[in-house]
């Protein structure tokens, strides 16, 4: 489309290996994870100005208004069970030199200690979804009233102009390379950095019911739990609450 905020990355994109390799750009779509595990073809990136049922963790949606945030889904073969963690250290590693995006678990990224990106992997017919939001040009005022407290953007936030194109493509480049690197070298390559990213070993946590301090990350990304009574956990996903302050 000739008006697309993505027309420069359409026309021109990223020399990557792999992720980018193609980039589809919608005005209005439901949502790029459906259309994706529908129709993806390896490597390739579709992007949307506006999602209407925009879809986030553990069944919410995602608020995805038009013209503020960047949502786009990457299409990868077979199943990238740890492929979050991936995505979550190429979004903070993206935007290093403009901002300190920080981790949390499993896959959401802070700024000011509000959320500002999240990620949402599906997997369908030996094909994964990779799908990011990030809020770019959010003021307060633009998102829900049950989320003004715990959400913003980088504008809100930082400020200055931020040009959703271009981020899209430093995310993507870095995606790449991330990617390769574990399709070369196994998700071990980036567990050890993802897991201090997220700075969790040693914290005690509630998770649902189990209450418990957390001793390691698997390859996958999940908690692995003791409990007080000296049970064992492996949680996978959830919200998580921190009992030693933080």
């Amino acid at each position: 489309m000739s008006d697309s905020p993505y027309q420069e990355l359409i026309d021109d994109p990223p020399q990557t290996r792999t992720v980018g390799r193609r980039v589809f750009a919608f005005d209005v779509i439901d949502s790029t994870n459906r259309h994706t595990l529908e129709q993806g073809e390896q490597g390739a990136v579709y992007v949307a100005d506006c999602q209407t049922a925009g879809r986030g963790r553990l069944g919410r949606s995602w608020h995805s208004a038009p013209g503020l945030g960047l949502w786009f889904t990457v299409a990868l073969d077979g199943l990238w069970e740890g492929v979050p963690i991936i995505a979550a250290l190429a979004v903070r590693d993206a935007l290093a030199d403009r901002c300190a995006l920080t981790i949390k678990w499993p896959n959401d990224l802070l700024l000011n200690g509000k959320k500002v990106c999240g990620i949402l992997a599906e997997h369908r017919n030996d094909r994964t979804a990779l799908g990011i939001g990030l809020n770019v040009h959010h003021a307060i005022g633009d998102f829900p009233e049950e989320l003004r407290e715990k959400a913003s953007s980088l504008e809100a936030e930082l400020g200055g102009s931020w040009d959703r194109c271009a981020i899209l493509r430093d995310v993507l480049t870095d995606l790449d390379g991330k990617v390769m690197l574990v399709q070369d070298q196994g998700a071990d390559a980036l567990r050890a950095e993802w897991a201090e990213a997220c700075a969790l070993i040693g914290r005690r946590i509630q998770c649902g019911e189990v209450v418990g301090e957390v001793r390691a990350l698997d390859a996958t990304g999940a908690l692995m739990v003791s409990s007080d009574d000296g049970a064992q956990h492996t949680i996978h996903a959830g919200d998580i609450h921190y009992l030693d302050g933080g």
